[in-house]
């Protein structure tokens, strides 16, 4: 008797093991064959086990090049559902996929780690399994060939804040604060570029770090992107602070749409003058002082010109889109902020990609694949719900940027591979 219950028990769990084989652990989908570029395109996730879940699942997400795959916050649906006749548990995850590329768009199979339960009262064992290949088609919008990066999006919302917001003259020294905060459905704040700012001559720039915020309530992607400049006006006179245009694709009306935010006329008064004291030296000794004086203010008024260009080019440089990205992502390296370092780094990437297209192609192909390795790593951490057993350091990023940086500064000639001379002992 003994025999044959553990013959019946061997059997049923070779059938359960067969069965198990069979059903597939994990189906993936995409809710769109085509889609804008850079329009979400939600992906979904599901997982099967004979008995209930335990734990977190870890989703080994794929590197893929100007791609952005994003895991939907929040808890999955839980399900019973039944399959060939057997009732599995399943979960479902929801994921937002982001491309700047351009045609089609292979996702590629990937693995994904969890565990279940044999039984409803079993214990908990590792299981896993592996989505199938996916692909969708990506659109261009018309209009957007010059654009660099493409924000594709629905109910957008721009506007800005003047602090102190008057008309009235204000004091040399004084500083304005400009507040922009843009808003839109159905795309993640790492979309939003950063403002490309610029200020006049004469007037000194500063900016903070961006506040980005996502919010999905039921399924519906809400993103926000407040951008703070500050302009402060060492000296007196008049100046005109720029408009700001924004330019988006809009997914309800499939239409190109443009905004510009205003700039501002502001007068500065000079700093209080001294009147000052009558001379008490002899004519001779009072010329002395005036004529070297005067030489130095002929020389200012004709050189006034270039050095007013030369200044302004030099501020435009160390305040634009690319450098102001990059201190931001030095600094969030060095303190190790993981969201931080992934939002200085879309935008440095989204900066370069409006002013220097062609950038990627001026790396070595292995500091590309390095740059897109730590980059989907960051999103990983962010997104992809993986255990962090080490909080993150940034010093790797760090030096990876700082090659990238000298590398586009210097490029070198790139031998091609024929050219290469043969091994000396070939095997």
């Amino acid at each position: 008797m003994n025999r044959l219950s553990l013959g019946i028990l061997l059997l049923v769990m070779a059938w359960t093991s067969t069965c198990l084989a069979q059903q597939k652990t994990v189906e993936a989908s995409l809710k769109k064959k085509t889609a804008w570029t850079g329009e979400a395109v939600p992906m979904q996730v599901k997982l099967f086990s004979p008995g209930p879940f335990d734990g977190t699942p870890a989703f080994d997400l794929p590197q893929l090049p100007l791609t952005t795959i994003i895991k939907t916050p929040g808890s999955p649906v839980v399900q019973n559902e039944e399959v060939d006749g057997e009732s599995w548990f399943t979960q479902l995850y929801e994921f937002v996929i982001y491309t700047q590329r351009e045609g089609e768009i292979v996702i590629p199979t990937f693995q994904v780690r969890f565990e279940g339960k044999r039984t409803f009262t079993g214990d908990p064992e590792p299981m896993s399994g592996k989505t199938k290949e996916l692909d969708f088609q990506s659109k261009r919008p018309p209009g957007t060939r010059q654009m660099g990066v493409v924000v594709a999006a629905s109910g957008m919302e721009n506007s800005q804040a003047w602090d102190p917001d008057t008309t009235d003259p204000i004091k040399a020294g004084d500083v304005i604060e400009r507040k922009i905060t843009r808003q839109a459905d159905d795309t993640t704040a790492m979309m939003f570029s950063p403002i490309d700012t610029a200020a006049p001559a004469g007037v000194q720039l500063y900016s903070r770090d961006p506040v980005v915020q996502d919010d999905n309530e039921r399924g519906a992607f809400h993103a926000q992107r407040i951008d703070t400049i500050k302009y402060q006006f060492p000296r007196g006179g008049a100046f005109d602070l720029p408009d700001i245009a924004l330019v988006w694709w809009d997914t309800k009306s499939n239409s190109l749409q443009k905004q510009t935010l205003e700039g501002k006329s502001i007068t500065v008064l000079p700093a209080a003058q001294h009147a000052a004291e009558p001379p008490a030296s002899p004519l001779r000794r009072a010329m002395s002082v005036i004529i070297p004086i005067a030489l130095i203010a002929l020389g200012v008024w004709v050189l006034r010109r270039p050095i007013s260009k030369a200044v302004a080019r030099w501020q435009a440089e160390r305040n634009s889109p690319v450098n102001r990205a990059a201190k931001q992502l030095h600094s969030a390296c060095r303190s190790n902020d993981t969201e931080a370092a992934y939002v200085a780094l879309i935008d440095w990437q989204h900066a370069m990609g409006a002013s220097d297209p062609s950038w990627r192609s001026r790396l070595s192909a292995a500091l590309v694949s390095e740059l897109d390795q730590q980059s989907a790593a960051l999103a990983k951490l962010l997104y992809a719900g993986a255990a962090r057993e080490t909080h993150w350091q940034g010093n790797q990023l760090a030096g990876t940027f700082a090659q990238i940086r000298r590398e586009l500064a210097h490029p070198r000639v790139k031998r091609r591979a024929e050219d290469a001379l043969p091994d000396l002992n070939p095997t």
